[in-house]
């Protein structure tokens, strides 16, 4: 893998750490705790939005276009389904980022990117979504757990 993909995927691997973090630490409670917020108002239901973009964002590695897939959101997915997609969409991620040169054009809705712009957007749409969480977590009440918190430099 080239160098530049190779540190946008150590980018990845650590925003993605944060989310494992979460539904590892945090009660199926606290995981399905309503928050302020129309849809994807639980933290489970953002996660499961973070693999259905992240499946979007590897499809287009190959299909060279960002298609959203249409899915229904609101299902109950367990913690480890959650955790073990991830796992599968991250060992496809790097799989297809071995296969590439750097040059690769993905049609992302209608703009031509190239591939480390579009690694770029699905990381900072991941982070987008733990500021979220954890502005969520200081208003509803949930603990985050320390190993977010701690290296985060959150307060408590």
């Amino acid at each position: 893998m080239i160098e530049s993909l190779k540190a946008l995927l150590e980018d990845w691997k650590e925003t993605r750490s944060v989310i494992l973090g979460f539904l590892d630490e945090l009660s199926d409670a606290d995981l399905d705790k309503i928050l302020p917020r129309k849809n994807l108002n639980t933290i489970r239901l953002q996660a499961y939005e973070l693999t259905l973009f992240q499946r979007d964002i590897v499809n287009s590695l190959t299909t060279k276009s960002v298609d959203f897939e249409e899915e229904y959101l609101y299902k109950n997915i367990s913690k480890q389904a959650l955790t073990e997609k991830m796992a599968e969409l991250d060992t496809k991620l790097e799989e297809s980022l071995e296969l590439m040169d750097g040059t690769e054009m993905i049609d992302y809705y209608g703009q031509q990117r190239n591939v480390h712009q579009v690694i770029s957007l699905m990381t900072g749409h991941e982070y987008m979504h733990i500021g979220q969480i954890i502005a969520f977590c200081y208003a509803t009440g949930i603990e985050i757990p320390e190993s977010i918190s701690e290296p985060m430099a959150l307060e408590g």
